[in-house]
């Protein structure tokens, strides 16, 4: 798994990019793209990694994502069964920084808009009632043209701006500036640890991902990430177990070990550190026990 800047195609017909995706499985991994994004994921569930946030997601959530903020959806596995064989759904409008015009954002009626995406670098989630009408408009923006097409697209991000129904998604995220000359070898690592979560980890071997030397890679990682790579892997692991926990019936010792800890104690007591209760409690709240 290489991502690193996804090239977002250019429409000589529309000034941005806006697509309705269908498919078994989203397909693009960790990537970054100067282009701001809005993502309105109709169906499909899993982990939404964005900045240096993980978390579940599901059916009808809307993010607003920065300027070459790092992401990626990972769905939950597809069984083979027609019941659980849904395609995951998405409409997606991808747009310049500047695709309006330099000019166009000093505009009086324009900066509340401008301050959005400069809000959205660490990325932003919709909230009800906010999120339920813009679900709404961004399907409706799938069937106009032209003129109408873009002042709609214009009209959605300025009630986004207008509303206090956002909350940031990795608060204090900042994109590395020199991101596009070195997010492949950050990719190739974290696209590793998100394919292989329950996996046994090595720091010789990520550094050989990386093309470099164990304590290089420790400092590369750190500054790109704001984390240790433990940190980094506990927590990536700690966001899985929470995914198990809710989802399924398994045992706390059956989730340790698929969450690739060694010993349950370990396990529970990074949960603990992390969510502030003990697996089996982060459980029973959910249950509403």
């Amino acid at each position: 798994m290489r991502p690193d800047r996804l090239l977002v195609p250019q429409q000589l017909h529309r000034s941005f990019d806006l697509r309705h995706e269908q498919l078994p499985l989203f397909t693009n991994p960790w990537h970054f793209h100067p282009e701001i994004e809005l993502n309105y994921v109709v169906n499909s569930t899993g982990m939404r990694f964005v900045g240096h946030n993980m978390e579940r997601f599901s059916g009808g959530e809307i993010v607003l994502l920065g300027s070459n903020l790092p992401h990626y959806w990972k769905n939950d596995r597809v069984h083979p069964e027609p019941e659980n064989t849904a395609p995951a759904e998405a409409i997606i409008a991808r747009f310049s920084p500047q695709f309006a015009g330099e000019a166009f954002w000093e505009l009086p009626e324009t900066k509340a808009i401008q301050r959005l995406l400069a809000r959205a670098s660490s990325g932003l989630k919709l909230l009800d009632p906010l999120r339920a009408s813009i679900a709404d408009q961004l399907r409706d923006l799938l069937l106009k043209e032209g003129l109408v097409q873009l002042t709609s697209l214009l009209h959605i991000l300025d009630q986004i701006a207008g509303s206090e129904n956002v909350r940031p998604i990795s608060p204090g995220y900042v994109p590395n500036q020199q991101l596009s000359r070195q997010s492949e070898r950050l990719s190739r690592v974290i696209g590793h640890l998100m394919q292989r979560v329950g996996a046994p980890v090595s720091l010789p071997e990520m550094a050989e991902l990386a093309n470099m030397n164990s304590a290089a890679f420790c400092r590369y990682f750190k500054s790109q990430t704001g984390q240790t790579l433990t940190q980094f892997v506990t927590d990536l692991r700690i966001r899985y177990a929470c995914d198990l926990l809710t989802r399924t019936d398994e045992s706390i010792t059956a989730i340790s070990e698929q969450a690739g800890f060694e010993n349950i104690s370990y396990f529970v007591q990074a949960f603990r550190k992390k969510q502030g209760v003990t697996p089996a409690r982060y459980r029973q709240r959910l249950r509403g026990v």
